[in-house]
């Protein structure tokens, strides 16, 4: 049989990467959600850099109802980064 002392250290042993485990997993964790949250971030702005439908699109450059006068379309942002901070202004 082995000495008390080796099986102490075992158990210390195994203590020790029971607690790696745990740390492991909580880092897989954070990092699932981390990357589900870029998954949002990414679906959110490919819908802000798709183009509108016609039908929506004829809504905001036609003529209003008042008159023959135009309303001026919203000049689409040049920049991605532009694109961006206008669509978490609206989410905001």
């Amino acid at each position: 049989m082995p000495p008390q002392d080796e099986i102490e250290r075992l158990r210390a042993e195994l203590d020790e990467w029971r607690r790696r485990a745990q740390v492991a997993e909580a880092i897989a964790i954070e990092r699932l959600a981390r990357a589900e949250a870029a998954e949002r971030a990414l679906r959110a702005a490919e819908a802000a850099l798709a183009p509108l439908p016609d039908d929506l699109g004829s809504m905001t450059s036609g003529p209003t109802a008042g008159g023959d006068a135009e309303v001026p379309a919203e000049r689409r942002p040049a920049t991605l980064r532009e694109r961006w901070r206008r669509y978490t202004e609206t989410i905001n």
